[in-house]
């Protein structure tokens, strides 16, 4: 039985896509891994979250995504005991701490001890309108069933960006596309694997709070753990990668995404 793949866009008007190994704090890939793709292709399909990893060896699944634009990124902390001091004076220590910026003769550090006064906090990253195209692989009969169900918006599951309060805001423009090999292309691949990235100018990013107050029209570089034997992986945005050597991809008239098996990305 032949390979067939698919892209389409999807746009939701937040998403958190958490690094699955952090528990207070909610840090979010900037593009959803392959094993977050595959899931939401599993519930238009009406794969439950238990089967997702049977279905995607069975159907030889192969998953990536390019991330093609972002309205914004912000950070919420929540408590769930009672603060022990006023409204006001939280609002003004969260403020000092989010924006860097300690008042009057007081540090950073003691700014921070003030926050650790205040914990339990749970810190949640988001990010506002993010725009991908997904790209899929996999069996012919299930592509086709998968550009069906897109195409007439016939899901078996809601779609969700991350957590079931994170909206979708378009789903659609699906079409099929090629399967090939190239050096080149966007959305994320292994550190190792990597060469380069096409830009000249460009911004390391190792921290997701940068995003929130130095927007930028400069291609972006992410770093982040993937999947249980946590591999390290980087993420563009606004650029492509070149790789060391060919790796599996999907090209349509726009875009050329590296896609991977998300089995290996799936935590136990």
């Amino acid at each position: 039985m032949g390979m067939r793949s698919l892209t389409f866009i999807i746009r939701f008007q937040t998403a958190q896509f958490k690094l699955h190994f952090q528990k207070l704090a909610r840090r979010t890939y900037l593009i959803p891994p392959p094993s977050a793709v595959a899931g939401i292709f599993g519930a238009i399909l009406g794969v439950s979250r238990s089967d997702l990893k049977r279905f995607c060896k069975e159907q030889n699944i192969l998953t990536g995504a390019e991330l093609r634009n972002l309205e914004g990124y912000y950070v919420t902390l929540s408590r769930i005991l009672k603060f022990d001091r006023d409204d006001k004076s939280v609002i003004k220590l969260l403020k000092e701490w989010l924006l860097r910026e300690p008042k009057g003769k007081r540090t950073l550090s003691d700014v921070y001890r003030d926050i650790l006064g205040l914990y339990p906090l749970k810190e949640s990253e988001e990010l506002f309108k993010p725009e991908y195209k997904f790209a899929i692989a996999g069996r012919d009969q299930i592509i086709k069933e998968g550009l069906r169900r897109i195409r007439d918006l016939d899901f078996k599951y809601d779609i969700f960006g991350g957590n079931d309060y994170h909206f979708v805001d378009y789903i659609g423009d699906a079409c099929e596309a090629f399967l090939i090999k190239s050096r080149e292309g966007r959305g994320y691949c292994p550190v190792e694997d990597v060469q380069g990235i096409s830009a000249q100018e460009y911004n390391i990013i190792t921290n997701n709070n940068y995003l929130s107050k130095n927007p930028t029209n400069l291609p972006l570089v992410i770093f982040a753990p993937i999947g249980p034997e946590m591999k390290s992986f980087m993420f563009v945005y606004k650029t492509n990668i070149i790789t060391k050597s060919e790796k599996i991809a999907v090209q349509d008239r726009e875009s050329t995404i590296f896609i991977f098996d998300p089995c290996r990305c799936l935590v136990p």
